[in-house]
């Protein structure tokens, strides 16, 4: 029988990433009002020093609450466990020795640092033209697509959340090439992308990535993406995802990816 619940909301914090004041069963249950088949609990994993998050995970803790939680609300909602991780090709060892030590499903790659500027915020466009700061994120996002250990990579063009001082939407064309790099290096070492809703949230304009880039990813040949609202507060969830569902199929998708043990496998698009 098919299931018409929201297929997934894979990209949350909880009380387990600094920037969250989300508990993981408040979060299962607005899930199951929302209608959600599934969540991943994606929590901060920093290790670059100067990030304000650097060392706050606890992976014990969590385990402990996310296997809680899946008594709690088992056959009500399948409950994923993951954490994004913040630099990776800056951090590959420390990266690796928490997927060893854990049984994780599901893992982000995000860029949150040029170098040791901090993208996440309006004052990293300061001095730079928009070629400059940019070209220079999608630089070292081919760094880190390129050598990081995860499945699927974070809020593709994140920047522009904070660059609406600077243009209403960002149009991804005059950084197509860098950007197409990207895309097929993902699609060459089996690395996904995602739809991120928090972009929409936090802007009112597009996703990250735009559109554009969505389309590109799939005329390459990319199959994994995922779909997550970047959550924080259980009205975050499942942000506008009938829009990221309709730009998902817009773009050829007839599936999004589940994971389990760090092993995709496709959900259809009904």
């Amino acid at each position: 029988m098919p299931d018409h619940r929201l297929p997934q909301d894979y990209h949350l914090h909880t009380t387990f990433s600094m920037d969250s004041k989300m508990t993981m069963e408040d979060a299962c249950r607005e899930a199951i009002r929302r209608d959600l088949a599934e969540v991943s609990f994606t929590e901060h994993v920093d290790f670059v020093p100067e990030d304000e998050g650097a060392g706050f995970f606890n992976p014990a803790a969590y385990m402990t609450e996310l296997r809680r939680c899946r008594d709690l609300f088992d056959g009500q909602l399948t409950i994923r466990a993951g954490f994004e991780i913040g630099e990776a090709h800056r951090c590959a060892r420390e990266g690796r020795e928490l997927t060893a030590a854990y049984p994780f499903d599901f893992v982000i790659g995000s860029l949150h640092w040029v170098g040791p500027e901090l993208v996440m915020c309006p004052e990293y466009f300061e001095g730079k033209s928009l070629e400059q700061a940019y070209g220079a994120y999608f630089e070292e996002l081919l760094a880190l697509v390129n050598v990081g250990d995860f499945d699927v990579v974070g809020h593709l063009d994140v920047p522009k959340r904070f660059a609406g001082h600077l243009h209403d939407r960002l149009d991804p064309t005059p950084f197509e090439e860098p950007i197409r790099e990207v895309l097929r290096t993902c699609i060459e070492r089996g690395i996904g992308i995602e739809i991120n809703t928090g972009t929409i949230r936090r802007t009112g304009n597009d996703p990250s990535p735009s559109p554009e880039v969505l389309f590109w990813y799939r005329e390459l040949g990319g199959e994994i993406l995922t779909i997550g609202s970047d959550g924080h507060r259980p009205t975050h969830m499942a942000y506008a995802f009938d829009r990221a569902l309709a730009l998902a199929c817009e773009a050829g998708f007839t599936h999004l990816t589940s994971f389990e043990g760090r092993e995709p496998a496709f959900v259809p698009l009904d």
